[in-house]
């Protein structure tokens, strides 16, 4: 970071109110989206009669270079229009919605600040937008307080017009921010999806002397946490809702409940959502197409931004439910929590995904105090979602699972099973050779959650994996044992819970586990 950078944050780093001083900042978001349209002019307006101290809008640009308040790159959504906005000019826009409800520009929206307290924060995606709403603002004569936000080039791009405007950085890690992320733009606040809000980022960028921004919280209890945390604003679409959660005495954190009755609410409740996170995540990686593909341990170890969308989509919706419980995720890590914690694979079969193969899952569990109670597996492309919830079984749609217990044999069946990466797993040639002695035949369809569900949904007689990990097997494990099947080690059965970390395990129906289990451990045995 250059040195005018350094002091530039460390004079902001002045104004900011420690933790437990006031509550924070209440950033109205688009507006009041629940009281007008968003990101219009009464929008922005009920914003202020409602009490935000900053009011967040989007901003793009028409072809002929007008800035205008609109979120979507189309008019679809809010206006009915099909066409993309940097397509029209501002005439075509500005015939659209009626006297009360139309798209403002930029300008009016500073005049109508203008003379208050009121903060604009805008927020730019593209360094095209940027830049026509930078100088749109660096033109206007007086305007009101104005900050920026979005993404890393659209505000730098601001800041080659302004060069010293506020600038809000986003953030999307579970690790602190050190200066080095910093760099020449000096910002004075972190922005960060509540999915990504952490003890730590909060005190490493206070550190810093920069202030903590989370979106969107729109419930009590995020919203109470995040305070508790020492979030210095929290941009909302409730004002009212989220300003009482963060009045004074209803900031800390409440302990955790321990009683039967709360268990039972909290469980039900982990369900419901699940369930419904797994319906949102199918419609999710099947309409937003693969766009960046890249590589993390190794060149076949894949991951696209379909993975990260979707795990930070379903972190916020975890953390907006349940914000004291622990998460880990195959993207992005762990974040602490109590006795709960959830276990997220978002894309598992990433190089099905990258490569145009219609193979993945979703798998979501939640573990209470090390065990295993509530568990989905979404298949976006058969449009399934598995369930299963600690001692009240698994379920395919209306359809409960459970698997017979009558002796069967292998002969015609199929066993499924996973690469060690992209590699073969020690003692797997073996094994393919033993079974097919006695007819069986082996699959890699390349998802580990898969392999192990569908035992669980009676398609297969068997799965196994070379190293268990509760990210990417723990619904599927779970929905085993649900739904009346065997989970064995090498050490013998898993009566309950999770195989070892790290360890192969394999999955069975009940009826040819025995000779399928002696199979797979003498194939492993081949390897030493």
């Amino acid at each position: 970071m250059s040195a005018s950078g350094a002091v530039r944050v460390q004079r902001r780093a002045g104004t900011i109110e420690g933790p437990g001083v006031r509550p924070p900042r209440l950033v109205a978001h688009r507006g009041a989206p629940r009281v007008r349209r968003e990101n219009t002019l009464p929008a922005v307006a009920a914003a202020v009669a409602l009490g935000a101290e900053t009011v967040e809008v989007d901003v793009r640009r028409t072809a002929d270079g007008v800035a205008l308040l609109l979120h979507d790159e189309t008019l679809d959504r809010l206006w009915g229009d099909p066409r993309r906005v940097e397509e029209l000019p501002w005439s075509d826009v500005a015939r659209l919605g009626d006297d009360r409800d139309r798209v403002p520009r930029l300008d009016e929206v500073l005049d109508l600040l203008r003379g208050g307290t009121t903060t604009l924060l805008v927020d730019v995606t593209s360094v095209a937008d940027a830049v026509v709403a930078a100088r749109t603002v660096a033109a206007h004569g007086t305007p009101p307080a104005v900050a920026w936000c979005g993404s890393r080039a659209a505000v730098t791009a601001v800041r080659s017009v302004l060069p010293d405007a506020d600038v809000w950085l986003a953030w999307a890690s579970l690790a602190g921010p050190t200066a080095d992320d910093l760099d020449d733009l000096a910002p004075s606040t972190l922005n960060l999806d509540l999915a990504f809000l952490t003890p730590d980022v909060v005190t490493a960028a206070h550190a810093l002397g920069l202030r903590v921004a989370v979106w969107t919280v729109d419930e009590a209890a995020p919203a109470a946490w995040a305070a508790a945390l020492g979030v210095d604003s929290i941009t909302t679409n409730d004002l009212p809702a989220v300003r009482a959660a963060c009045s004074a005495g209803q900031t800390a954190v409440p302990p955790a409940v321990e009683d039967a009755v709360e268990d039972a609410r909290v469980l039900e409740g982990a369900r419901v959502l699940a369930r419904s996170i797994a319906d949102e995540v199918v419609v999710l990686t099947r309409t937003h197409p693969v766009g960046e593909v890249a590589a993390k341990a190794h060149p076949a170890d894949l991951v696209t931004d379909v993975d990260r969308r979707v795990e930070q989509f379903v972190r916020g919706r975890v953390r907006s439910a349940f914000p004291l419980h622990g998460f880990t995720g195959e993207e992005f890590g762990t974040s602490p929590g109590d006795r709960h914690h959830w276990y997220l694979d978002p894309v598992d079969g990433t190089t099905n995904l990258a490569n145009g193969l219609p193979w993945t899952a979703l798998s979501l569990c939640l573990v209470r105090a090390g065990q295993p109670v509530v568990g989905v597996v979404a298949d976006p492309w058969r449009g399934e979602v598995l369930e299963a919830q600690r001692g009240r079984g698994a379920v395919l749609g209306d359809r409960r699972l459970r698997l017979d217990r009558e002796p069967r044999t292998l002969v015609g069946t199929v066993v499924g099973t996973e690469l060690d990466g992209h590699r073969p797993w020690p003692g797997m040639d073996a094994f393919l050779h033993a079974l097919a002695d006695r007819s069986c035949t082996l699959r890699i369809q390349g998802s580990g959650t898969l392999t192990i569900a569908q035992v669980a949904a009676g398609r297969g007689v068997g799965g196994c994996v070379g190293a268990f990990s509760p990210v990417d097997h723990g619904a599927a494990v779970l929905l085993v044992h649900e739904a009346g099947g065997v989970v064995v080690t090498r050490s013998g059965t898993v009566a309950d819970g999770f195989p070892p970390d790290g360890e192969p395990f394999l999955v069975a129906h009940p009826g040819v586990v025995d000779e399928l289990g002696d199979l797979w451990r003498a194939a492993l045995d081949t390897a030493g």
